[in-house]
């Protein structure tokens, strides 16, 4: 057994095991432990050459990233939040400015959320003037639907 190679497997193993406090992601520590199954097996003497030490790292870390990632993802509880991002939700009962008349014939313009928006009243029978006051009811396509208030 060469020391030199034996070393700088068991660095290379030790630097990726440690580096994946840094850079979590559960790829590294299995790059790791690909390469110290090398030290394991070039102490036990099972392997000598630069090719089977290659070969042993590349398969026995694939082998861990398949198998042992999914395993220690499925058991490992995730510090993840999911919110709520339906916009069209958060939209509605909101209560916006007409910009532009919403009238039976056209379609007018609100002022929500920092924009303007293309907008139609719910009831097509009824005008909303400019500067009145409405509430979203729902969306069709890219135009909010309110109603007057």
């Amino acid at each position: 057994m060469d020391d030199l190679t034996f070393n700088l497997w068991l660095g290379f193993g030790i630097f990726c095991v440690l580096s994946e406090l840094l850079l979590p992601g559960l790829v590294m520590v299995f790059v790791g432990l690909g390469s110290l199954t090398v030290v394991l097996t070039m102490h036990l003497g099972y392997i000598h050459t630069i090719p089977e030490q290659f070969t042993t790292f590349f398969i026995s870390s694939i082998f861990y990233l398949v198998t042992l990632r999914f395993l220690v993802l499925r058991l490992v509880p995730i510090n993840e939040i999911k919110t709520d991002i339906d916009e069209d939700r958060a939209a509605l009962g909101s209560i916006v400015t007409i910009i532009d008349d919403i009238t039976p014939e056209s379609l007018g313009r609100i002022e929500y959320s920092e924009s303007t928006w293309q907008a139609k009243a719910d009831d097509s029978k009824i005008t909303i003037l400019s500067g009145d006051k409405a509430k979203i009811v729902g969306r069709e396509n890219i135009t909010w639907i309110v109603q007057k208030l």
